[in-house]
């Protein structure tokens, strides 16, 4: 689902063509030192994880884990929790008739952890997996560094009036810390694999080009919607710097286009691209040859118009079944062959073909599994049953974060394009750089760091404060925000990693992991040193992982976000906002009855309305004259009356609108959402 909230890039840039021309003055010292300072954070964030990873199997690290995380549900909340007031604190659900939002409470002390709700299968909601507890356990020492990290940057913040956001870490294996601490909507929807600002850190700007069957043999059981999704799932996890091109076939091919070219992935080329997707239907025979012919012809095309970036493509091709319509596979293979070459020269970078197979017949694996190993850099993955689909085709960024751990790469950091904030109601982005292992050769990504700033940062580090007076302030703000987001989209599109640089035998580890027992291999004449080892493996010395990592009370699955008896807001919004001048009267969270004198208006006049009614009925009673015609006493209503008997006592807290089911889960933290929210910020 896309967010409603977040105005698009492409809005942003026509209305810009549309201003009027005005002188641009603009302190370039102070934003370069602004940009330059979040490199350098992210860089100094990545480094301290890298740091903290050497020492993850360690006894201490292991059994001081136990209990002593906290998760992102809690029953009493975090230790040091804060109402901090002001308006980069408020939150949209802690609204009220009487205001838009109020603030939320933080916890600048500790930080939070999420992991997946598929991988919460132990005891109240904690992982059982050995490599998931790892990555929770290690990055429990980052606390520390948070806080320091945080008071050492005060005068910085201070300097150019803005605060600070939020700092993150997410594991390959889907563990997700992040600073400061703050209640979720919901537990488990959040994995940070599934993020742009993740799959953006871990593989930078890219053409990705899907070729997808949609032949009348993906109707059988479910997998034309499974494929649906998996596509969706690819685009959503793009951001503006990449390139999307999109060429479904069956007899014939078709692209799905820009006016012709490869699209650029905004937020509104999002959307459009999810309504095609939906719009997708089974039927026909299998074409490969025209399959690949159509996405090549208008590959070259981009590039002739320069749609394309110069930095990585990647080429993922499904199917279900054998070639059955147009030229054989000979001919299809020497196509692919020649055009790859062709769009790797032109390029100048080379250009990663992912093949996968979906069936249970192995006839239909053969062909895509040679075509993979017909080029250096192909990998080809089985797909045995239908619901591997979507996992499958969207882990192709994982050997672009193979290649980005080396040293040519180090100083590799992506900007994504500006989103809404889930607190502020203000745009943003993210500074994401990857993590690795650096013992090993090549490098093991062990995940992305995020570092989270607000386009009120950038606009301040822009302004030249002398060049507003009350007549032009309107208009230079707007050209300062029109000037904010066009420098991040640069910044977005010169994040162009090194060349690929991976040897064959570090090609044949990595494709060890897309099919079993070594079928996806290309017997390239390897010894076992020489095929090196690509992916993590659990602490060998540690045979007795912690049953809880968190502290008691964290997690709460499934349904509406509740943990006991307390909804979301009533855990995370303030009572009262004093910085906005908003009493407790108005921002009520309803958690604290002590801290308001009286019951809530609701219940007072249900109280008053049900006393009036009983007097009728005792009335009633008494004057038997009055009531004889009558042929029930009537009774009261409990639900205007508060009678404490009535299963919906206490009534809804004043000035809350009922919840209806699953409205507090956003679309960035739903399942199966398209991502367009992209930072923790949105949940």
């Amino acid at each position: 689902m896309m967010s409603l909230r977040r105005p698009t890039l492409s809005l942003f840039l026509f209305m810009a063509s549309l201003a009027p021309a005005m002188p641009a003055s603009f302190d370039e010292i102070k934003f370069n030192a602004l940009v330059t300072k979040l490199k350098a954070d992210a860089f100094e964030f990545a480094s301290e994880v890298e740091r903290l990873y050497v020492d993850r199997c360690s006894d201490e690290t292991i059994n001081t884990c136990s209990g002593s995380n906290f998760g992102e549900c809690l029953e009493d909340g975090y230790p040091n929790e804060e109402c901090l007031g002001g308006p980069n604190y408020v939150i949209e659900d802690c609204a009220s008739e009487q205001v838009s939002s109020c603030a939320a409470k933080w916890d600048q002390s500790v930080s939070t952890v999420r992991i997946p709700e598929e991988s919460a299968i132990g005891l109240d909601g904690n992982p059982t997996d050995p490599k998931l507890i790892e990555s929770i356990c290690f990055t429990r020492n980052l606390d520390d560094w948070f806080v320091q990290k945080r008071e050492a940057d005060k005068a910085f913040w201070n300097d150019l009036g803005v605060e600070p956001r939020s700092m993150y870490f997410g594991s390959h294996n889907g563990a997700f810390r992040i600073f400061p601490a703050r209640q979720s909507e919901q537990c488990g929807q959040y994995d940070p694999r599934l993020r742009p600002w993740y799959v953006s850190g871990s593989s930078g700007p890219k053409n990705v080009v899907l070729i997808l069957d949609t032949s009348g043999s993906m109707a059988e059981g479910n997998r034309i919607d499974l494929l649906k999704q998996a596509a969706k799932r690819v685009v959503s996890t793009l951001t503006v710097s990449d390139r999307i091109l999109i060429v479904p076939f069956s007899d014939t091919a078709y692209p799905i286009t820009d006016d012709g070219v490869i699209f650029r992935a905004t937020a509104s080329h999002k959307a459009r691209l999810m309504d095609m997707i939906d719009g997708l239907s089974a039927v026909g025979g299998t074409n490969f040859y025209e399959a690949f012919r159509v996405a090549f012809d208008n590959l070259d095309k981009s590039i002739v118009q320069e749609s394309t970036t110069s930095c990585n493509t990647a080429v993922l091709f499904l199917t279900d079944g054998e070639n059955s319509v147009g030229p054989g596979v000979d001919q299809v293979t020497e196509l692919v062959d020649r055009r790859i070459s062709e769009v790797s020269s032109k390029l100048g970078k080379e250009v990663i073909l992912f093949t996968y197979s979906v069936s249970q017949q192995n006839n239909v694996h053969q062909y895509p599994s040679q075509l993979a190993c017909s080029i250096d850099l192909g990998v080809w993955s089985k797909i045995e049953e239908s619901d591997e689909i979507v996992d499958a085709l969207s882990s192709y960024y994982r050997l672009f974060a193979l290649g980005l751990g080396s040293d040519a790469n180090a100083d590799f950091a992506s900007w994504v394009e500006p989103y809404e904030f889930r607190t502020g109601n203000v745009l943003g982005t993210t500074v994401s750089v990857p993590v690795y292992d650096r013992s090993k050769i090549p490098h093991l990504f062990l995940g992305v760091v995020g570092v989270d700033v607000s386009l009120d940062a950038l606009d301040a580090a822009l302004l030249i404060t002398d060049d507003l007076d009350g007549t032009s302030s309107s208009a230079r703000a707007k050209e300062l925000r029109d000037e904010s987001i066009d420098r991040v989209v640069k910044q977005a599109d010169a994040a162009c990693p090194a060349v690929l640089d991976l040897t064959p035998c570090e090609m044949e580890a990595y494709r060890a992991l897309s099919a079993p027992n070594g079928e996806g291999l290309c017997n390239v004449n390897c010894t076992s040193a020489q095929v090196s080892q690509v992916q993590e493996e659990s602490c060998p010395t540690v045979s007795d992982y912690p049953q809880r990592v968190f502290v008691s009370g964290s997690q709460t699955y499934g349904g509406e976000f509740t943990s006991g008896s307390m909804r979301y807001r009533e855990r995370v919004c303030c009572v009262g906002d004093e910085s906005l001048q908003l009493s407790a009267e108005v921002c009520w969270a309803g958690k604290d009855d002590d801290k308001r004198s009286s019951l809530p208006g609701g219940a007072i006049v249900g109280i008053v309305l049900g006393g009036v009614f009983f007097l009728l009925i005792i009335g009633c009673v008494v004057m038997a004259k009055v009531c004889k015609d009558k042929d029930s006493p009537g009774r009261p209503n409990n639900h205007a009356s508060g009678n404490i008997n009535s299963p919906n006592y206490p009534p809804e807290n004043p000035g809350f609108a009922p919840i209806p089911p699953g409205a507090l889960v956003t679309e960035a933290s739903a399942p199966g959402s398209d991502g367009t929210n992209n930072s923790p910020e949105s949940q």
